[in-house]
């Protein structure tokens, strides 16, 4: 059985790309874009990402600038870490949803917690096509 992972922007879930739900297998990598944004990449269900005719799924998370800061990095560490824990829990996560990031509800899992205080903290799901 499956583990998966779940999104959702906070407009309530109820429209396209306003939440999606990934197999925790199809994560691909999280990866900086700017200084303020960080890219959650899963595999497409319509395409793909190695150049076979899809850019895969993307969800950008929007953050603060912390990057030059002295004893800081760029959020994207943060999510990354996250990301990996969430991927690799142990058994008793299959069968199971997480969630990473749950504006509608206010559920963030692990160090993602520690952004949501950033003023710019927000995600956009963009979904290939």
């Amino acid at each position: 059985m499956e583990h998966y992972l779940y999104f959702a922007e906070g407009g309530g879930a109820d429209a396209t790309t306003e939440a999606v739900c990934y197999a925790a297998s199809r994560f691909v990598g999280v990866e900086p874009i700017t200084a303020t944004t960080t890219g959650i990449y899963f595999e497409s269900p319509v395409g793909d990402v190695d150049g076979g005719g899809g850019g895969g799924d993307l969800i950008t998370v929007t953050h603060a600038d912390t990057h030059a800061t002295a004893s800081s990095y760029h959020r994207a560490k943060l999510i990354a870490e996250a990301m990996v824990e969430a991927v690799n829990q142990g058994p008793h996560a299959t069968g199971k949803m997480t969630s990473i990031i749950d504006v509608d509800n206010g559920v963030y899992f692990g160090g993602i917690t520690s952004i949501i205080s950033d003023a710019s903290f927000g995600i956009v799901v963009s979904l290939d096509s």
